[in-house]
């Protein structure tokens, strides 16, 4: 046993007996390893943020928080995971990656596969949801009263979390898909095990929890969308448009379009580089923090603070608070100045 747990390779190489297997990490280790990994990644992106703002501005960074983030995943697995080194949050808790049956260590690919889809997979599927679906300006903020591809995803998820809390296994989708599962990379002994056991036996409470939570929660919208499947289908036999349909109808006219949205180059800007634009605001305050320019079409937020109607609407897509005090800031509370 001691060979097999101080030296990896050998678990790659030979057939290990059931009972000299290494035992699979328990829940609780899985999220501690989790959260010590994004306590890493999160200092390594301020420093990566840090590089981009010097090479690239301000600007840039505020624009693109989320591929910065997925650059910064993809460095910190590739220069461990990849190359067959322990993450900081694994070393961490002494965890090592092991197939699904627990006898052989993960191949090469599999963990590039993993890495790939872990890190480029949400970025790319939202993506091509946003383009999918046109007629919704943003799928993360959908308001139908209907079942959605979010609904859909996050009742997934929520499947898959809960499965986590009561097996202890695949705490991320990615590992699921191709089988890796986390190890102890040492010996347990009883008084360990009797701690560890005790420590998922809680976790399982959770799960029971978020097993609640999804059919409270499912019930009414099920029950909402097959009101709405019989309403369909009693206008549909009567030829009678619903009160909905009609309202749509009404604002959207004869071939379903917005009419009369002026294009860009017909909006009256206002540009504070221009003093007679809005003098009431002092030359000191009259320059955005996000392009560090003057103001183009000024807008408030919440809270009071000024930016460019543009900048803080990219802002607020990604993070909805205010780049100055972080109050919760939605795009539908900015207010643009005229």
């Amino acid at each position: 046993m001691e060979k097999n747990v101080g030296n990896p390779e050998d678990v790659r190489k030979s057939t290990v007996e059931p009972s000299l297997l290494l035992p699979f990490a328990d829940a609780p280790s899985i999220v501690q390893a989790h959260q010590k990994d994004l306590q890493i990644e999160s200092i390594l992106s301020g420093k990566i943020e840090e590089v981009v703002k010097n090479l690239k501005g301000q600007l840039y960074v505020n624009e693109r928080p989320r591929e910065i983030s997925i650059a910064v995943k993809l460095l910190y697995l590739s220069l461990t995971t990849l190359i067959g080194n322990k993450t900081l949050g694994e070393e961490y808790v002494d965890l090592i990656y092991v197939n699904k049956k627990g006898n052989r260590l993960v191949q090469r690919y599999k963990k590039l596969l993993f890495i790939l889809s872990y890190t480029l997979g949400p970025y790319l599927a939202s993506r091509l949801l946003k383009r999918w679906n046109k007629e919704a300006t943003n799928i993360e903020e959908d308001t139908n009263k209907h079942f959605s591809w979010k609904d859909i995803s996050n009742t997934l998820l929520n499947i898959h979390l809960i499965m986590f809390y009561f097996k202890g296994a695949y705490y991320d989708v990615s590992k699921r898909v191709f089988g890796m599962r986390y190890a102890i990379g040492h010996k347990v002994e009883d008084e360990e095990g009797k701690f560890r056991k005790s420590s998922s036996d809680r976790y399982k409470i959770l799960g029971y929890f978020l097993l609640a939570q999804g059919v409270f929660k499912g019930f009414p919208l099920a029950l909402q969308q097959f009101k709405h499947l019989l309403g369909v289908t009693s206008n549909s036999l009567t030829g009678k448009p619903s009160g909905e349909d009609e309202k749509a109808a009404h604002e959207l006219g004869v071939n379903g379009e917005i009419k009369g949205i002026p294009s860009e180059f017909q909006v009256d800007h206002v540009d504070l580089a221009d003093p007679s634009q809005l003098p009431f605001i002092p030359p000191s305050s009259r320059k955005c923090i996000l392009c560090l320019s003057e103001m183009m079409d000024p807008s408030c937020a919440p809270c009071g603070h000024l930016f460019c109607w543009s900048c803080i609407m990219n802002w607020c897509k990604e993070r909805e608070e205010c780049p100055l005090c972080r109050q919760r800031c939605l795009r539908q509370q900015i207010l643009p100045l005229r």
